[in-house]
């Protein structure tokens, strides 16, 4: 019976904590990887790159709609 709580300890609840810090560890793990590879920086720099991309398109638009209006002020008078 003295024997039976390291038992418990070694069989039961050992393996639930090693198998809970895989789970939690696998996506940390990617994190990890990809910081080392250099990987997270490449997908922040397009991520970043997208975003300037449609911010460009938006001024386009806008400085084309604003010169339409002009345009279309100059026609009337």
């Amino acid at each position: 019976m003295k024997h039976w709580g390291w038992r418990i300890l070694v069989r039961v609840v050992w393996p639930v904590f090693l198998g809970v810090g895989l789970i939690q560890g696998c996506e940390s793990g990617e994190k990890v990887v990809d910081e080392v590879t250099g990987n997270r920086a490449v997908k922040q720099y397009q991520k970043v790159e997208k975003g300037m991309e449609k911010l460009e398109r938006q001024q386009a638009e806008r400085y084309e709609s604003i010169l339409g209006v002009e345009e279309e002020d100059q026609g009337k008078e």
